[in-house]
Protein backbone atom coordinates (compact mmCIF):
# COMPACT_ATOMS: atom_id res chain seq x y z
CA UNK A 1 0.00 0.00 0.00
CA UNK A 2 1.44 3.36 -1.05
CA UNK A 3 1.42 6.49 1.51
CA UNK A 4 0.19 9.32 -0.67
CA UNK A 5 1.91 12.77 0.49
CA UNK A 6 0.09 15.70 -0.88
CA UNK A 7 2.58 18.27 -2.01
CA UNK A 8 2.57 21.59 -0.41
CA UNK A 9 2.78 25.14 -2.14
CA UNK A 10 4.51 28.13 -1.18
CA UNK A 11 2.06 29.57 1.66
CA UNK A 12 1.40 25.80 2.93
CA UNK A 13 5.35 25.30 2.79
CA UNK A 14 6.09 29.19 4.75
CA UNK A 15 3.45 28.18 7.36
CA UNK A 16 4.96 24.88 8.06
CA UNK A 17 8.43 26.13 8.20
CA UNK A 18 7.04 28.84 10.88
CA UNK A 19 5.21 26.55 12.52
CA UNK A 20 8.46 24.12 12.76
CA UNK A 21 10.60 26.56 13.68
CA UNK A 22 8.20 28.31 16.38
CA UNK A 23 7.96 25.38 17.80
CA UNK A 24 12.19 24.51 17.66
CA UNK A 25 12.21 28.24 19.71
CA UNK A 26 9.73 27.68 22.30
CA UNK A 27 11.20 24.41 22.91
CA UNK A 28 15.15 26.10 23.58
CA UNK A 29 13.56 28.34 25.39
CA UNK A 30 11.96 26.53 27.91
CA UNK A 31 14.45 24.28 28.14
CA UNK A 32 17.71 26.55 28.43
CA UNK A 33 16.22 29.98 30.26
CA UNK A 34 18.95 32.59 30.53
CA UNK A 35 21.22 32.28 33.49
CA UNK A 36 21.30 36.31 34.08
CA UNK A 37 18.76 37.46 36.45
CA UNK A 38 18.32 41.08 37.61
CA UNK A 39 16.51 41.78 40.89
CA UNK A 40 15.50 44.96 42.20
CA UNK A 41 15.80 45.05 46.42
CA UNK A 42 13.89 48.48 46.40
CA UNK A 43 17.07 50.37 46.80
CA UNK A 44 19.39 48.13 44.64
CA UNK A 45 19.68 45.98 41.60
CA UNK A 46 21.75 42.86 42.22
CA UNK A 47 22.71 40.70 38.97
CA UNK A 48 22.69 37.02 39.59
CA UNK A 49 24.94 34.88 36.84
CA UNK A 50 23.67 31.56 37.84
CA UNK A 51 20.80 29.88 36.63
CA UNK A 52 17.54 29.57 38.81
CA UNK A 53 14.79 27.24 38.12
CA UNK A 54 11.95 28.74 36.35
CA UNK A 55 12.80 32.50 36.32
CA UNK A 56 12.82 33.84 32.83
CA UNK A 57 14.04 36.94 31.41
CA UNK A 58 12.27 39.61 30.16
CA UNK A 59 13.52 38.65 26.71
CA UNK A 60 12.71 34.76 27.14
CA UNK A 61 9.13 35.54 27.95
CA UNK A 62 8.45 38.39 24.88
CA UNK A 63 10.43 35.71 22.43
CA UNK A 64 7.90 32.43 24.37
CA UNK A 65 5.15 34.52 23.81
CA UNK A 66 6.08 35.63 20.31
CA UNK A 67 7.10 32.10 19.08
CA UNK A 68 3.87 30.85 20.95
CA UNK A 69 1.75 33.11 18.45
CA UNK A 70 3.35 31.78 15.21
CA UNK A 71 3.16 28.61 16.21
CA UNK A 72 -1.28 29.15 16.77
CA UNK A 73 -1.29 31.32 13.92
CA UNK A 74 0.69 28.97 11.21
CA UNK A 75 -0.91 25.66 12.84
CA UNK A 76 -4.36 27.07 12.29
CA UNK A 77 -3.35 28.35 8.62
CA UNK A 78 -2.41 24.60 8.02
CA UNK A 79 -5.27 23.04 9.70
CA UNK A 80 -7.54 25.29 8.47
CA UNK A 81 -6.11 25.40 4.43
CA UNK A 82 -8.54 23.45 3.06
CA UNK A 83 -11.76 25.43 3.85
CA UNK A 84 -9.93 28.66 2.98
CA UNK A 85 -8.84 27.85 -0.32
CA UNK A 86 -10.88 24.86 -1.42
CA UNK A 87 -9.59 22.87 -4.25
CA UNK A 88 -10.82 23.33 -7.72
CA UNK A 89 -13.41 20.72 -9.01
CA UNK A 90 -11.26 18.14 -11.38
CA UNK A 91 -13.64 18.04 -14.99
CA UNK A 92 -14.32 14.87 -16.10
CA UNK A 93 -13.23 13.31 -19.78
CA UNK A 94 -16.55 11.45 -20.50
CA UNK A 95 -18.52 15.07 -20.35
CA UNK A 96 -18.96 16.42 -23.88
CA UNK A 97 -18.55 20.04 -24.35
CA UNK A 98 -21.15 21.77 -26.64
CA UNK A 99 -19.93 24.37 -29.35
CA UNK A 100 -21.03 27.41 -27.60
CA UNK A 101 -19.69 26.13 -24.10
CA UNK A 102 -16.25 27.39 -23.77
CA UNK A 103 -15.48 25.70 -20.32
CA UNK A 104 -15.83 22.45 -19.53
CA UNK A 105 -18.84 21.38 -17.20
CA UNK A 106 -17.87 20.57 -13.76
CA UNK A 107 -18.62 17.26 -11.63
CA UNK A 108 -21.63 17.80 -9.57
CA UNK A 109 -21.36 17.47 -6.22
CA UNK A 110 -22.20 13.64 -6.02
CA UNK A 111 -20.28 12.35 -8.72
CA UNK A 112 -17.20 14.26 -6.48
CA UNK A 113 -17.84 12.09 -3.99
CA UNK A 114 -18.63 8.99 -5.86
CA UNK A 115 -14.88 9.45 -7.25
CA UNK A 116 -13.53 10.74 -3.87
CA UNK A 117 -15.54 7.19 -1.97
CA UNK A 118 -13.77 5.20 -4.75
CA UNK A 119 -10.48 6.66 -4.07
CA UNK A 120 -10.46 5.37 -0.57
CA UNK A 121 -11.02 1.72 -1.56
CA UNK A 122 -7.82 0.65 -2.18
CA UNK A 123 -6.59 2.12 1.06
CA UNK A 124 -8.64 -0.47 3.09
CA UNK A 125 -8.22 -4.23 4.47
CA UNK A 126 -10.10 -6.89 2.82
CA UNK A 127 -13.42 -7.17 5.29
CA UNK A 128 -13.25 -2.70 5.19
CA UNK A 129 -13.15 -2.72 1.45
CA UNK A 130 -16.14 -5.50 1.00
CA UNK A 131 -18.31 -3.84 3.70
CA UNK A 132 -16.89 -0.08 1.59
CA UNK A 133 -17.80 -1.51 -1.46
CA UNK A 134 -21.41 -2.82 -0.57
CA UNK A 135 -21.69 0.65 0.63
CA UNK A 136 -20.89 2.11 -2.59
CA UNK A 137 -23.17 0.14 -4.49
CA UNK A 138 -25.97 1.09 -2.51
CA UNK A 139 -25.22 4.95 -3.79
CA UNK A 140 -23.60 5.49 -0.36
CA UNK A 141 -26.76 4.45 1.95
CA UNK A 142 -27.49 1.48 3.52
CA UNK A 143 -29.50 -0.56 6.42
CA UNK A 144 -26.84 -2.13 8.36
CA UNK A 145 -28.59 -5.54 8.47
CA UNK A 146 -28.48 -5.31 4.86
CA UNK A 147 -24.77 -4.78 4.87
CA UNK A 148 -24.62 -8.50 7.44
CA UNK A 149 -26.94 -9.80 4.40
CA UNK A 150 -24.84 -8.98 1.28
CA UNK A 151 -21.40 -9.99 2.39
CA UNK A 152 -22.05 -12.78 4.21
CA UNK A 153 -19.95 -11.76 7.01
CA UNK A 154 -21.15 -12.72 10.63
CA UNK A 155 -22.81 -9.24 12.74
CA UNK A 156 -19.63 -8.73 15.49
CA UNK A 157 -17.32 -8.28 11.93
CA UNK A 158 -19.15 -6.10 9.50
CA UNK A 159 -20.04 -3.90 13.66
CA UNK A 160 -16.26 -4.15 14.50
CA UNK A 161 -15.42 -2.57 10.99
CA UNK A 162 -18.25 -0.21 10.71
CA UNK A 163 -16.58 0.97 13.96
CA UNK A 164 -12.82 1.62 12.23
CA UNK A 165 -14.76 2.80 8.92
CA UNK A 166 -16.33 5.46 11.31
CA UNK A 167 -13.31 6.60 13.58
CA UNK A 168 -11.12 6.62 9.73
CA UNK A 169 -14.09 9.67 9.07
CA UNK A 170 -15.06 7.74 6.18
CA UNK A 171 -19.05 6.66 7.32
CA UNK A 172 -21.55 7.74 9.45
CA UNK A 173 -23.94 5.69 11.62
CA UNK A 174 -27.17 7.14 12.38
CA UNK A 175 -29.74 4.72 14.81
CA UNK A 176 -33.43 4.13 12.87
CA UNK A 177 -35.66 2.42 15.04
CA UNK A 178 -33.45 -1.13 15.98
CA UNK A 179 -30.86 -0.96 14.06
CA UNK A 180 -28.72 1.84 12.27
CA UNK A 181 -28.77 3.04 8.65
CA UNK A 182 -24.60 3.69 7.23
CA UNK A 183 -23.53 6.38 5.23
CA UNK A 184 -20.79 7.56 3.32
CA UNK A 185 -19.10 10.64 4.31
Amino acid sequence: MALHIPSLNGRELFATALFVASVFIIGLKLMNPTPLVIWYTGEDYIIQSEQIGDIYTTTDVIVLIFASLIVCGSGLYLLLYEQIHPAPLPISPNIPIPATQEAPVPFSPLEDRKRRWETVLPTLKEDQQLIYQTILDAEGIIPQSDIVEKTGLSKSNVSRSLDILESMGLIEKRRRGMGNIILLK
